[in-house]
Formats: C-alpha cells, sequence, structure tokens
C-alpha cells in the first residue's frame, strides 16, 4: 500500500470515526483501532526489503552486527509504543497513554545500555592511551 492509500485509508476512518463516535464510541474506537492495524499491516509488508538493506549495509561497512540488532530494537519498541500509546489516547485513556510511552522511553534506555558501556570504554581508552 503506497502513502495515498495509507493516508485515504486513515482519513477515510478518521472521519466515520467522528460521525460514529457521538451515536456510538465503542464501534467508533473499534473503527479506528482496525483501521491501524490493517495500515501497519501493509506498511509491515516492506519490512523484509528494510532488512535486507540493513543487512548489505552492515556486510559493507562492517559494522557490529550487535549495534544494529540494538538499533532494530530499539526502532520497534518506539514505533510499538507509539501505536499503543495512540490508541489509548484514542480510546480517552490519556494517562495510560503517557504511561505507555514512559514505559517505552524505559525499554529504549535499558536496551542501549550495552551501547552506552561501549561508548563509554571507547572513550576511556581513547583518554588513557
Amino acid at each position: 500500500m503506497n502513502v495515498v492509500a495509507v493516508c485515504a485509508l486513515a482519513v477515510t476512518a478518521a472521519v466515520l470515526a467522528l460521525t460514529l463516535r457521538p451515536k456510538s464510541g465503542e464501534t467508533a474506537l473499534l473503527l479506528t483501532v482496525a483501521c491501524a492495524v490493517m495500515i501497519l499491516s501493509s506498511v509491515l509488508g516492506n519490512a523484509a526489503s528494510i532488512i535486507s538493506t540493513v543487512q548489505s549495509i552492515v556486510a559493507a561497512s562492517q559494522i557490529s552486527t550487535g549495534y544494529i540488532a540494538v538499533m532494530l530494537k530499539v526502532i520497534g519498541i518506539c514505533l510499538l509504543t507509539e501505536f499503543t500509546a495512540n490508541i489509548c489516547r484514542d480510546a480517552g485513556s490519556s494517562a495510560l497513554a503517557s504511561n505507555v510511552t514512559l514505559a517505552g522511553k524505559l525499554m529504549v534506555t535499558f536496551t542501549a545500555l550495552p551501547l552506552y558501556a561501549d561508548i563509554l570504554n571507547m572513550v576511556s581508552s581513547l583518554l588513557s592511551g
């Protein structure tokens, strides 16, 4: 699905949800979630090409695959957190959305700790020698 189709689907679902919300808020929420899942699943179809491109870049640059794995995990955490927080906001639960966002930030920090340790070791070795 190209970006125009994604935008058209999202706008259509948003208008339908807006008209349904006063009469049936639950149906409007389900419509919004279903549309988001459809868009996400269509976009995830491109994941294989993204992964193969990243693998070719890694092979050409000789970057440690551990760093790339951490980067991909962090991107996944960010995308999933954003998706979930937006669904929570649409459902009217901004406090839950804030908690999901905070949990995502903490998970990103935890996932990236090995990179922080490597950077500190590298800086330490450069300063000492």
